[in-house]
């Protein structure tokens, strides 16, 4: 039977693997034994990161490994709330209120922001009126501004 704290930590390692991918590390593996879950991540510069997440002895055990150095650090701290935040801040650093956004989704939205003007200019036209589509416009040339040129829509999308 699932405890109150486990049922409270494992809602917060599902809060914590949003936010760490928010972030911009990779979750590559995951999987469940028993009352330990087995997570591998790659964070910045190609560090992996294999976390060891222990609901019965309450621990995180970390194996960090970098690809610039030859050691493998390995660490054991207490399984709190507080530490997952401290460790996806570590995984994948950003300022408070950031989040890294893949760009399929920066794509797609300049793609929407683009289907949008097209959708009011054609209404405009049918009704002979003009619609100001600036803010989206502005939201595009933001979303655009994030993306190579390879990345940008074309014209015609």
């Amino acid at each position: 039977m699932e405890t109150e704290t486990t049922f409270r930590l494992r809602r917060a390692v599902d809060a914590w693997l949003t936010d760490v991918q928010r972030r911009g590390a990779q979750l590559y593996a995951r999987n469940e034994c028993g009352d330990v879950q087995y997570l591998s991540f790659e964070g910045r510069a190609h560090v992996c990161y294999n976390v060891d997440l222990d609901y019965t002895l309450g621990e995180i055990k970390l194996q960090i490994t970098d690809p610039a150095r030859s050691v493998t650090g390995r660490e054991t701290i207490g399984f709190t709330e507080h530490n997952l935040h401290a460790l996806a801040k570590r995984i994948a650093p950003l300022k408070e209120g950031e989040a890294c956004i893949p760009v399929s989704l920066l794509v797609r939205l300049s793609l929407l922001c683009h289907a949008y003007q097209r959708l009011v200019a054609d209404f405009d036209k049918a009704r002979r009126i003009h619609t100001s589509t600036q803010t989206v416009q502005a939201i595009q040339r933001d979303v655009d501004a994030l993306l190579t040129a390879e990345e940008q829509p074309g014209e015609n999308a």
